[in-house]
């Protein structure tokens, strides 16, 4: 069997110490600048150790991006009968982990400002952890006693797009190689979807995501091979030696010598992380007990998927944003010297065992081949550049996925608990949103909407007004 039962609302058991551990660890951590969840946040960390930046200038920056994500994103999916987003609990532990004063001329034992701040990371963080896994649980409670339920309807915010994960592959074609490319793309994933159904087979997204993910590989190869192929048009009179050819000119001995400095550098900043490894291994390994519960999601899409138990297609949707953000997580952990916290395998290889203890230590060994491979993984990211660039408009692809059908998942939301008038609520706040100088992130808005219409006909009901 792949995957575990979910219950929802996430159970307090195993929750509350799972989510305790996590926040504990991953504030510890932060602190000690061994790794960092937030993408934005990682590319300063280096300026931290140094002393460039001072600790409550990046704690600021922290707090502003772990607000807008909170609050944004990672609340309005999490709230109700839904699997909530891992967002809430590590984009804080980033921030209350660099707000920690600590001292990285020394080890963690050493001194007492290193002391202190390791042991109030584990105590800040395992509240964190602990208090946030008791709100969402009694916060869906609440929710689905009210005068007009809300709970189960947040599980609308995601549904209209929840098989469509074959859109990932199928726009990235459309966005990097083309309208008509793309076109076809989908044409194809579409009569692979008519044919799996006609042919009963299961999961027909699933095969339709196949045959557009295929076609995207081969897209992919043969523009690899075609950049291959130019290197080779290289006139033969430049490979010709001639006299003084041995005698290097002076920018081309800066520039290898800059290469190899950057390369030490590389490497240095990879053996600082793996000096870490232990701690970082067991953040993974409760992070695969946590995927494997489902008590936490890495998206909205896999989160939806994987509580109406449909373990392959939530794995294969978080394969496609592991490709997507794998080039860049991967990339700033080498320049900085700080690991990612999570890059989205995690998730694919938890989702599909059998148990939490199983998730838990195979994700503990795929965190040790992450860290090992770090810099082979960069080197055939520079040697085939196309593979960054494919990632970069993936991204993109499952954010404007996101972005219209949440939209459409909001309104279906709104209706379900105000009718027409919430369908059209929905709409003035995309309107507004538009036109707002401080707009909403557009795939945050349908689901924030409808929550704004649920507290609307909750607050009009108590007041004697129902629709």
């Amino acid at each position: 069997m792949l995957g575990s039962e979910v219950n929802l609302p996430i159970p307090l058991l195993p929750a509350v110490p799972l989510f305790a551990a996590m926040g504990a660890l991953s504030t510890v951590l932060v602190n000690r600048n061994v790794s960092v969840f937030h993408d934005g946040l990682r590319p300063i960390m280096p300026s931290l150790r140094s002393g460039e930046m001072s600790r409550p200038e990046v704690a600021k920056i922290s707090f502003s991006l772990a607000l807008a994500f909170i609050w944004a994103f990672g609340l309005p999916y999490s709230v109700g009968f839904v699997i909530p987003l891992i967002y809430l609990l590590y984009i804080a532990t980033d921030w209350i982990g660099v707000s920690i004063p600590a001292d990285y001329e020394r080890p963690w034992w050493q001194g007492g400002t290193n002391r202190i701040g390791v042991l109030a990371s584990l105590v800040l963080g395992a509240a964190w952890g602990a208090g946030l896994a008791l709100f969402l649980h009694y916060l869906a409670v609440g929710m689905d006693h009210l005068p007009v339920p809300l709970a189960e309807g947040t599980r609308l915010f995601t549904e209209p797009v929840v098989q469509g994960f074959f859109l990932f592959p199928v726009l990235t074609i459309a966005y990097h190689y083309g309208l008509k490319a793309g076109i076809a793309a989908f044409g194809l994933s579409t009569v692979v979807w008519f044919v799996a159904s006609e042919l009963d087979l299961t999961r027909p997204s699933v095969w339709a995501f196949c045959a557009a993910l295929l076609l995207m590989v081969v897209f992919l190869v043969r523009e690899a091979r075609g950049r291959v192929g130019a290197n080779d048009e290289v006139p033969a009179g430049w490979l010709e030696e001639r006299p003084g050819d041995d005698a290097q000119p002076s920018w081309a001995v800066d520039e290898a010598e800059a290469d190899d400095d950057e390369s030490a550098m590389f490497a240095e900043n990879v053996r600082r992380i793996k000096r870490n490894l232990p701690l970082i291994v067991v953040l993974a390994a409760l992070s695969g007990a946590a995927y494997n519960s489902g008590v936490v999601a890495m998206d909205p899409f896999s989160a939806h998927l994987y509580a109406v138990h449909l373990v392959v297609p939530a794995a294969l949707v978080m394969l496609m944003w592991a490709f997507a953000f794998i080039p860049m997580k991967f990339t700033t952990a080498v320049v900085t010297g700080t690991m990612a916290t999570g890059t989205f395998l995690e998730p694919v290889v938890a989702l599909l065992l059998p148990n939490p203890w199983v998730a838990a230590a195979a994700v503990a060994v795929l965190r040790v081949v992450e860290v090992f491979s770090l810099l082979m993984v960069i080197g055939w990211i520079e040697r085939w550049p196309n593979i960054r660039e494919v990632a970069d408009v993936m991204r993109t692809a499952i954010f404007q996925t996101m972005e219209i059908g949440f939209l459409v998942g909001g309104a279906l939301a709104a209706f379900a608990w105000a009718g027409e008038w919430g369908v059209a609520a929905v709409v003035a706040a995309w309107f507004f949103n538009v036109r707002a100088k401080a707009p909403v992130m557009p795939m945050s808005l349908g689901a924030i909407a409808a929550l704004g219409v649920g507290v609307v006909v909750n607050v009009m009901a108590v007041v004697g007004l129902n629709l």
